[in-house]
């Protein structure tokens, strides 16, 4: 079977928690030596996908893409042009025709996985991946983006989602696809080195995320004014316009020197980071899932976080406790955290016991998930969809 990966949505070290699930994916999908994989990605990233993703036998196809938004020019205009306009269908639809005038045909290929669902896909047989589903949602409606989702629902072959909260929305806002719609859930994007043994610095948070504003540092660094005894390090894409917001709230006197944002760090850094971390917080309004907490779990380290509807469904998924505030209360976050530093041997280990749940999930298994997925679209759909095994055994009512 020849797969053909469209990765041009995502440029290394910006699009955080899909460029990494999309690192795994593939190297999972690696493993099955009898598919062959080509990628389309964009130019100039190519050594930093080979770095990620070291599998020998990918063909690669480097594009060039014209009106990003995640280089500096496009940085710039991002943090300066109006949120209604940037996020009209108008605008949408002008850069994505641009952008798909460079995308390459896939001659040759049997099937095509995109595995970022807002972005355009294309003709021929199709795998898009949803992650979550926030576009369409009234408190964080994009009109352009949530156009497309809807064009990319109708055009899939096939559709798989990553999490049982957003796969309940996929069946609720597109019924019509249930047939062709699988749940796959993904292992821990980056679990804890096997050797790891953290030494808590007390009363470091950590908080890795881009700075996109649903992901809601402002409703942290609001709460961080509040636990003078704390600090804070957010690793992440800085994405504008949030990030020059919250880069000048944290120079501000009460948080000076106890705030820091180190923009995207390598996979070493990071595991520095959490190695050092007393606990994480989340406080993002919206989420597929939340890697930073199963990451959080694989360190035992606790979690505070807020109550938005899929980092709940999260927690009942995986078993897990934390501590959870309001969403938008610098003052419940306050108290969370405190209340999870003053029984943190608790809530350490209710985090090594929610790992333990998923802790046998591999990118290969979840590679081999998909490419079941991939021969099924590629051989004509015969049959019922194939459905994950992890997902039945953990959720199986999800994935009936």
């Amino acid at each position: 079977m020849r797969i053909t990966v469209d990765a041009t949505p995502i440029r290394p070290g910006h699009a955080a928690g899909v460029e990494a699930f999309t690192y795994g994916l593939l190297t999972g999908m690696a493993a099955d030596t009898s598919c062959e994989l080509r990628v389309n990605v964009l130019r100039g990233t190519l050594g930093q996908w080979r770095d990620q993703v070291p599998a020998g036998q990918f063909g690669w196809t480097e594009v060039a893409q014209p009106l990003r938004s995640d280089t500096a020019p496009g940085q710039l205009l991002r943090r300066w042009t109006p949120t209604r306009v940037r996020d009209s269908v108008a605008v949408r639809r002008a850069v994505n025709a641009v952008r798909q005038r460079s995308v390459p045909r896939q001659r040759g290929s049997d099937v095509t996985l995109y595995p970022f669902h807002s972005a355009p896909i294309g003709p021929g047989p199709s795998v898009v991946v949803v992650h979550d589903l926030r576009h369409l949602h009234a408190a964080f409606h994009a009109p352009g983006f949530a156009a497309v989702v809807r064009e990319n629902m109708a055009l899939a072959s096939a559709v798989v989602v990553t999490w049982p909260h957003p796969y309940r929305e996929t069946l609720r806002l597109f019924p019509e696809a249930a047939e062709r719609t699988a749940l796959i859930p993904t292992p821990t994007f980056q679990p804890a080195p096997a050797h790891a043994s953290a030494r808590p610095e007390p009363g470091l948070l950590v908080y890795p995320s881009s700075t996109a504003t649903h992901k809601n540092h402002a409703t942290l660094l609001e709460a961080m004014a509040l636990l003078p005894q704390c600090r804070l390090i957010c690793p992440g894409p800085l994405v504008e316009p949030e990030a020059s917001r919250l880069l000048a709230r944290a120079a501000l006197p009460d948080l000076r020197g106890r705030v820091s944002f180190p923009g995207f760090v390598t996979l070493d850094e990071l595991n520095a980071i959490y190695a050092r971390a007393d606990a994480v917080v989340i406080p993002s309004l919206w989420e597929a899932a939340s890697g930073a907490m199963l990451e959080a779990f694989s360190w035992g380290l606790p979690v505070a976080c807020a109550d938005a509807e899929p980092l709940l469904a999260q927690l009942e998924f995986t078993g897990a406790e934390a501590t959870v505030f309001r969403s938008e209360e610098p003052a419940s976050l306050a108290e969370a955290v405190q209340r999870l530093l003053d029984d943190r041997a608790h809530y350490a280990a209710a985090a090594w016991h929610a790992n333990g749940r998923l802790a046998t999930r591999t990118w290969e298994a979840a590679g081999g998930d998909y490419l079941d997925v991939l021969r099924w679209v590629a051989h004509g759909r015969p049959g019922p969809m194939p459905r994950s095994a992890f997902a039945s055994e953990l959720n199986g009512e999800e994935a009936s």
